[in-house]
């Protein structure tokens, strides 16, 4: 499985060391895999994907260890994904991005090992972490009155999970190698059997295998929710007092939403990595191909992976009302500022109900002097109560502001 891989000794079928092919002296062509504009486009790319990785993860991390409501078990995975998210963004992003624009490896034989191991490990706590969610979810929504997972549970099951992905990428220890001569971090099998077996078998117990259980799940949770909510809205009908468990069933489909988003984004986003990679090891490229594969394919695919790893926490802000309202609460300066706008445009609208009522108040108060009774009064009279009504509404809405953020953004 390539992780990290130099362009310089990845096949042994005629590809040869890219600092070799010029016959002059150091030049951007024999020290740099890409034409500069795409390294400064590669280089954007991959720091703003650092950036945004760091602080939504971070973001998210804090938001949950702060707020008690949002300790929960599924908020517990979330942070577990998180976690692996921070040590991809870290240690991976910008060593990849270094050694995917240029030749040779410069972080030293240390780094060398450990960079393959990390992203591996992290990848794989990652969908690992997703399929634990969903079998929280399915027992959750299939099995809602048997026992469900505790707070201990959940701690052995995440170290389980990190475990079972150090197993995993642990031959990446031994294989992975640094020749300080040719300045090259590589794979180095006995076979290549042995390099195209591990690939495979990573891609069934890392991508394939997990992704089917975690549909199947997802199927039968969507089914399940369905019928619920169509059983939910029949008895709302016939009858009163359903509204607790409707509230907890949305609460239900929202969460199952968002995770399916979560999961659809994980495997539109790391399937190109696993593809370059299976091409890279089964298919019979030839010299430019593999070239092209090596110094262009695998840029853009680990950029893609690192993308996911800073899109959870937006999904999470996007989707998810309790992430927005532990943001607010956690946060209540920034969240002033994000949503300042829309409490100064209810401050305008509670002017505008308040000039409106009280020139409707002093009509009405006219009104008897010019003898104008009946109907018309009774109709200002209606018409001012809704409008006051109207104004107290939106002046508590304003009032938010110094009440704090948490109740108004959970209610978006």
């Amino acid at each position: 499985m390539v992780f990290i891989m130099d362009a310089n000794n990845t096949t042994g079928d005629g590809f040869v060391d890219a600092r070799n092919t010029t016959g002059a002296g150091p030049s951007h062509d024999s020290m740099y895999k890409q034409p500069i504009a795409i390294m400064y486009l590669l280089a954007v790319a991959y720091g703003l994907v650092f950036l945004l990785c760091i602080m939504g993860n971070v973001l998210v991390c804090v938001v949950v260890a702060k707020n008690k409501s949002m300790r929960t078990v599924t908020n517990y995975f979330i942070v577990n994904l998180a976690v692996s998210d921070l040590l991809v963004g870290l240690v991976c992003t910008p060593l990849t991005l270094v050694d995917n624009l240029t030749i040779g490896w410069m972080f030293g034989e240390v780094m060398c090992k450990l960079s393959p191991i990390v992203q591996g490990i992290s990848y794989a706590a990652s969908v690992l972490t997703l399929v634990a969610i969903a079998v929280d979810r399915y027992l959750a929504v299939i099995t809602p009155t048997e026992s469900k997972l505790t707070n201990m549970r959940t701690f052995v099951i995440i170290i389980v999970i990190w475990l079972s992905a150090v197993a995993m990428m642990s031959p990446l220890a031994f294989v992975t190698q640094y020749d300080a001569e040719k300045n090259v971090c590589d794979e180095e099998w006995a076979t290549q059997d042995g390099q195209k077996n591990y690939t495979l078998a990573l891609f069934v117990l890392c991508y394939v295998a997990p992704l089917t259980a975690i549909t199947v799940m997802y199927i039968r949770v969507a089914v399940r929710l369905y019928q619920s909510t169509m059983r939910s809205s029949v008895q709302g009908a016939i009858q009163r007092g359903v509204g607790s468990k409707r509230a907890k069933l949305g609460n239900k489909v929202r969460v199952f939403k968002m995770l399916v988003v979560v999961v659809v984004l994980f495997t539109l986003l790391h399937l190109p990595l696993h593809t370059v990679t299976m091409l890279a090891d089964y298919a019979d490229l030839g010299f430019e191909d593999t070239k092209r594969l090596y110094f262009y394919g695998f840029p853009v695919a680990h950029w893609l992976t690192f993308f996911n790893s800073c899109v959870n926490p937006i999904v999470y802000g996007c989707m998810n009302r309790n992430f927005r309202s532990g943001f607010a609460a956690t946060f209540p300066n920034a969240a002033n500022k994000i949503f300042n706008h829309d409490f100064l445009h209810l401050s305008n609208i509670s002017n505008l109900f308040g000039k409106r009522t009280n020139d409707l108040k002093h009509s009405n108060e006219e009104s008897p002097k010019s003898g104008n009774k009946g109907p018309t009064n009774r109709r200002e009279s209606a018409e001012m109560v809704v409008m006051g009504n109207e104004v107290t509404k939106t002046q508590n809405a304003t009032a938010l502001t110094t009440m704090g953020y948490a109740t108004w953004v959970s209610q978006l």
